[in-house]
């Protein structure tokens, strides 16, 4: 009997058990795949590398001769168990020509190249498979990021000149690099086989860098007595440090598991909402049965079965389809980072499936409870006791004159019943919160004022000569300004006129008091120029060569405040500097100062050069000023503000860009669903006020008006509420990220006709249109059924 009952509910409600059946599919897929992604991401760099071999403690120098007392440390540290010096050449965009049939294009660097072969023994380089990569003579492989830039296929020519050294390459691979992959750092690096790196690193006129890598079970106390060690450092860190310069290339996959859990949520409303709304139309079946003497564990039993059923086919369909969906979302958006394979953790995705039986039994179980309390009688009157109700109206008629009728029907369901449109609302909002704040992030990095994030002044153009490499290999300041002052000239020889100033960046040990307590940080300097239009915070930046700026993340820990006394050693010297002012930057994690122009440094101390920086002057366009630039000066990299910082992030925001349209879809699909789900059983359930709307000489068009007029409603409040929902969110969840970044006062930058308009008709039109449809069920209703009228 239970079976030909459960048999002919299948039937009856075949449509509301499919769309529950498709909430249990993807509540399955999304748990097991976004749960399997979750412990794949958290272990994603850690697994990457131990891939890569990667050392506790990594030191770079520019090689010139000048590191003895750096070598002595090496070979006498009693924290240092074993050390490898990897040793690279550096590489000019000129040296690089990308070979097409007979012609040859230019090569665009990602940063500063790094032209070596294997490491020995740590920093191993890997394809993306993850297996160390092993080139034959004549075979080259460039980092994810070159081959986005230019881009690069396997099996493309590449031909390298250094002097008189010229050989051509076959690109054979791509580069997984777990010290210098990520999109934070600036350096890249290029590998060639054993055997032809021996016939290039001979030429000396190109310059080297070393890279040190460490090996140490106390990077504290080794870090703390390197500080002592007097060698012209680029950069040093940790392991740890090293983990936080992959964050940004771990957005996109945070952001799929944040939207998974919310879609989760959204899966697990319906379901609660469908399970209720089941038993409560079935009032008079289970009156019937309870009259013929059934208990009502047997009653309970025959939902427990169906559900059961429904659950056990979703789980498993759900349960197969978890493992390809959630591959593909860690094949997409990896990016720099070598992940394992969520095909390695069946039992995450097991464990996941069983908990979805789990809680779908129990709010089965739960909402079952109300059976106790059905009788008899209550089926007879419809769930109605005989008791007298007072009118619910919240609105009079008479005080809407100039509105229809049919829309003030809606408004005035709404506000009496709101908890029957609570799982609408909350559905509606949570996608849109899920639209929002991927854009928001999006265009925050895509705004032309994200460059202060990265502690340069915001100007009109960024431009990179070939002579950038020389600066930091030997050439005196005085070359530096000369070369600055006759690209000047040559710019308004072309009649482009322009304030041209630099930037550089020393690496100098500061500390406060105790300089045992020095840490080694980045201090930015900008040349030719007295303005400092970066993120200022608090105070002012430095207008006496005394002063300094350093970020919130300097001053915390060097426990210092403004007007407070710092000290940089510069060399042999101690340089004795006053705080004026906190600023913000996303340069080594946050850990740098700003120099005043007028302190005269020598050039030796350099750990690099950014591009020159100019600002027109005129009142014609930037943009196509820049074009000229362009066109008059094909061998140098010339961008505008927001194209130089791009380089940075651009690869996680193309995924992210990617992400946002496939969420965008996402939420459209499950508006859609929900719609058709909540109309089908608003209509069922009001049959008698349709009914008797009908006799009454309501015409159709104005019940499909009214029924969709509340959705519609219901739609532009959840809206409302997920826009501002999303300015809470947004800071507590992407913001997190730029805190580990350096940057802990982040405003999102909010686009008024993305967030306010565009996505937002969107979703009302799509929504709307899903529910004018769905309310053609309307027509069914006959008007006997005023006689089911509550």
């Amino acid at each position: 009997m239970f079976f030909r009952i459960l048999k002919k509910d299948f039937k009856r409600k075949r449509s509301m058990n499919i769309i529950l059946l498709l909430f249990i599919i993807m509540a399955t897929t999304f748990l097991a795949s976004s749960v399997n992604n979750l412990i794949a991401v958290s272990r994603s760099v850690d697994y990457f590398m131990n891939k890569a071999k990667t050392p506790d403690y990594i030191i770079s120098t520019y090689d010139k001769g000048e590191n003895e007392e750096l070598y002595k440390w090496l070979n006498s540290s009693k924290y240092i168990e074993s050390y490898d010096i990897d040793k690279s050449t550096i590489l000019s965009k000129d040296n690089i020509k990308i070979k097409t049939g007979d012609t040859l294009k230019a090569f665009d660097p990602y940063g500063q190249i790094l032209f070596q072969a294997q490491p020995h023994k740590y920093g191993k380089l890997l394809d993306d498979s993850g297996d160390e990569i092993n080139l034959k003579a004549g075979e080259i492989a460039f980092s994810l990021d070159d081959k986005r830039k230019n881009n690069l296929k396997i099996g493309d020519k590449v031909i390298i000149t250094l002097g008189d050294i010229k050989k051509e390459f076959l690109v054979k691979t791509f580069i997984k690099d777990a010290i210098f992959g990520s999109s934070m750092v600036d350096m890249k690096r290029i590998l060639i086989s054993n055997e032809d790196y021996e016939a290039f690193k001979g030429y000396k006129e190109a310059g080297a860098i070393d890279n040190y890598y460490i090996i140490s079970k106390d990077t504290n106390a080794l870090e703390k007595e390197f500080k002592n060690i007097d060698c012209n450092t680029i950069i040093s860190f940790d392991k740890a440090l090293l983990n936080n310069t992959f964050i940004l290339d771990m957005i996109p996959s945070g952001v799929l598991i944040i939207v998974s859990l919310c879609l989760i949520l959204i899966a697990f409303l319906i379901l609660r909402f469908t399970i209720i709304f089941t038993l409560q139309d079935d009032l008079k079946e289970i009156g019937v049965m309870k009259a013929i003497g059934l208990r009502s564990f047997d009653i309970k039993k025959i939902y427990l079965i169906k559900y059961f059923a429904i659950t056990i086919i979703g789980v498993v369909i759900g349960f197969a389809v978890s493992f390809p969906f959630g591959n593909i979302f860690l094949n997409q958006f990896k990016g720099n980072i070598l992940m394992e394979s969520s095909l390695g953790n069946i039992f995450v995705n097991i464990g996941c499936s069983i908990f979805i039986v789990f809680i779908v039994i129990l709010f089965c179980y739960s909402c079952t409870r109300r059976l106790n309390k059905f009788s008899a009688i209550d089926a007879i009157r419809n769930g109605s006791n005989g008791e007298s109700f007072k009118g619910k109206s919240r609105l009079k008629l008479k005080n809407f004159k100039k509105v229809k009728v049919a829309m003030f029907i809606a408004l005035n369901d709404i506000l009496c019943n709101l908890k029957k449109f609570i799982v609408l609302i909350l559905t509606f909002c949570i996608g849109t919160v899920l639209i929002i704040i991927p854009l928001n992030t999006i265009n925050t990095f895509k705004d032309d004022n994200i460059v202060k994030l990265f502690g340069w002044n915001h100007s009109d153009v960024f431009i990179q000569t070939d002579k950038m490499d020389k600066y930091t290999m030997g050439a005196s300041k005085e070359e530096y300004l000369k070369d600055m002052e006759s690209l000047t000239a040559s710019f308004r020889d072309n009649g482009i006129d322009m304030k041209l100033y630099g930037g550089v960046i020393y690496r100098f040990k500061f500390y406060a008091e105790d300089k045992d307590d020095a840490i080694s940080l980045m201090a930015f300097q900008t040349i030719k120029n007295d303005e400092n239009n970066v993120n200022l915070l608090k105070g002012k930046m430095p207008e006496l060569i005394n002063e300094v700026a350093v970020t919130e993340t300097v001053a915390k820990k060097l426990k210092v405040s403004i007007g407070d006394t710092i000290y940089a050693q510069i060399g042999k010297d101690k340089k004795e500097l006053i705080v004026t002012g906190f600023y913000e930057s996303m340069n080594n994690m946050g850990e740098s100062v700003k120099l005043n122009p007028k302190i005269d440094i020598d050039f030796k101390y350099l750990a690099g050069v950014s591009p020159f920086q100019g600002d027109f002057i005129g009142k014609e366009k930037p943009e196509l000023l820049i074009e000229k630039l362009k066109n008059k000066y094909p061998s140098y990299i010339i961008q505008n503000s927001q194209e130089y910082v791009s380089k940075y992030v651009g690869g996680s925001m193309a995924q992210l860009d990617t992400m946002k349209n496939l969420i965008a879809l996402i939420v459209v699909c499950i508006n859609a669903l929900i719609t058709i789900l909540m109309m089908k059983t608003f209509i069922t359930k009001e049959k008698g006020e349709i009914a008797m709307l009908k006799s009454i000489g309501f015409r159709n068009s104005s019940i499909r008006f009214w029924q969709t007029a509340r959705i519609s409603i219901v739609l532009i409040v959840a809206i409302a509420l997920g826009i501002i929902l999303s300015n809470f969110l947004g800071p507590l969840t992407i913001g997190q990220v730029f805190a580990v970044l350096g940057v802990h006062n982040i405003i999102l930058k909010v686009n008024p006709l993305e967030v306010y308009v565009l996505y937002p008709i969107m979703l009302l039109v799509v929504t709307t249109v899903i529910a004018y449809l769905s309310a053609g069920a309307v027509k069914k209703v006959d008007l006997k059924e005023i006689n089911n009228m509550e």
